[in-house]
């Protein structure tokens, strides 16, 4: 019976894309189904999994708190194990380890990767933003170029996509990304990077009034955390900006 609540539904409802009404509605159902509520939590839970399993940049770290850091971050690493072996079915082992992610991912502000493969995959690249800061954004941009020009440099092939929800939409919008022009260029000179917008954020500013055009350069994936957990079943490394 939980089956007849789709995935995407489930998807946008723990990213909160859902309107007040759908989300009252999914709320009733879970209370008589076990099994459904099952299902948001596994998926609530690898969404904060991958929400936290990065590490700050060194200098947002106040010294005294680094203990404390490293003792929360392998209490979670447990747990997440815990989580993606019931959520995402897998039979195989999973990676955390930031120490254990290429130079050229983790070195750029200390930033830990997540990804399901044993190592993090250098070859493809999740880049995931959910905020309108500007700085953000640049910073998005940045690190896209840096690893597409590195694996140019060492004759890799790459693939790498730029996903956006929430209010890091905005940095797909048409009228609203301070990037338009960059981004234009970017996916111009690399075939191998891709943009992709949320359709369910685009459905929610949709339904707050606003006008939503997105850039030629980008295209939609249903839901975020959907787009996230099926390149991690296939072995992406994952990055929060």
């Amino acid at each position: 019976m939980n089956q007849s609540v789709s995935d995407e539904t489930l998807h946008a409802f723990v990213d909160g894309e859902l309107d007040v009404a759908e989300s009252e509605k999914l709320i009733a159902q879970m209370r008589d189904n076990e099994a459904l509520t099952q299902r948001v939590c596994n998926l609530r839970s690898l969404k904060s999994m991958v929400q936290v399993a990065y590490a700050l940049p060194p200098q947002a770290r106040h010294a005294g708190s680094r203990d404390r850091d490293g003792r929360a971050r392998r209490l979670m690493q447990r747990c997440a194990y815990a989580c993606l072996m019931l959520a995402v079915g897998l039979g195989v082992g999973w990676s955390l380890r930031g120490l254990d992610a290429p130079d050229r991912l983790a070195s750029w502000d200390g930033s830990e990767v997540v990804s399901l493969a044993v190592k993090p995959d250098p070859r493809r690249v999740v880049l995931h933003i959910d905020s309108g800061s500007p700085e953000k954004m640049l910073d998005v941009l940045e690190r896209a170029e840096s690893y597409l020009n590195q694996a140019e440099e060492q004759g890799r092939a790459m693939q790498l996509e730029v996903l956006a929800n929430s209010r890091g939409l905005n940095l797909l919008r048409a009228g609203y990304s301070p990037y338009a022009e960059r981004i234009a260029k970017m996916r111009q000179r690399h075939a191998n990077l891709q943009f992709i917008a949320c359709n369910q954020s685009v459905a929610r500013f949709a339904s707050e009034g606003e006008d939503v055009v997105l850039l030629p350069a980008a295209r939609t994936a249903p839901t975020a955390i959907g787009e996230i957990v099926t390149r991690l079943q296939q072995g992406w490394t994952y990055v929060r900006i």
